[in-house]
């Protein structure tokens, strides 16, 4: 069984959250199927049944696990323990991207800003105004920054993402299981 056989998305294309789940999905490179339940009424019947008769977006199925509304640590964790993703390949397929889109254009306007004007700058400074505007020019092309990577943050919190999941380690934290005892 294919990968995108195994997780599919009930979803809208007005809903934030469905967006998030998508683009998470993407960033870990998870193929997926994807039914919008505005314009498939099996999906909606489908989506609706999971959710004993709520109407909520997304839906999504990994397996037979059911998820609703996911938060993106519930999602990562649903990957792993369907065995999509090991542990360690969600970790490094997170971190692949994490500068955000308002934060690429600022890095390469900077970049650009400070590579045009090391020519009026003193020569002392010439050398330092290089080397961060490629810095930034580089990070901001490639959307990938080693110091966000070395402390576990990313800047990939804007329209769509939660910000109180914007520190990735979170997405990955082992589930606790809580046992009651009689």
């Amino acid at each position: 069984m294919d990968d995108a056989a195994r997780v599919t998305v009930f979803g809208a294309g007005w809903c934030e959250d469905t967006r998030r789940t998508r683009r998470l999905l993407r960033r870990l490179g998870v193929s997926h199927r994807y039914r919008d339940v505005d314009e498939d009424l099996e999906a909606l019947d489908r989506a609706t049944h999971l959710t004993e008769g709520l109407r909520r977006t997304p839906v999504v199925l990994v397996a037979e696990e059911v998820l609703v509304e996911p938060s993106n640590p519930a999602l990562a964790g649903a990957i792993v323990r369907e065995g999509l993703l090991t542990r360690e390949q969600a970790t490094e397929r997170l971190y692949v991207q994490n500068v955000g889109d308002l934060e690429r254009v600022l890095r390469v306007s900077s970049g650009l800003l400070l590579l045009a004007l090391k020519r009026g700058a003193p020569p002392v400074a010439r050398e330092t105004m290089m080397l961060g505007g490629v810095t930034l020019l580089l990070t901001g092309i490639s959307g990938w920054c080693p110091v966000f990577q070395a402390r576990g943050v990313s800047s990939l919190n804007g329209p769509g993402d939660r910000p109180e999941e914007a520190e990735r380690r979170s997405w990955l934290k082992p589930v606790e299981h809580v046992v009651t005892r009689d």
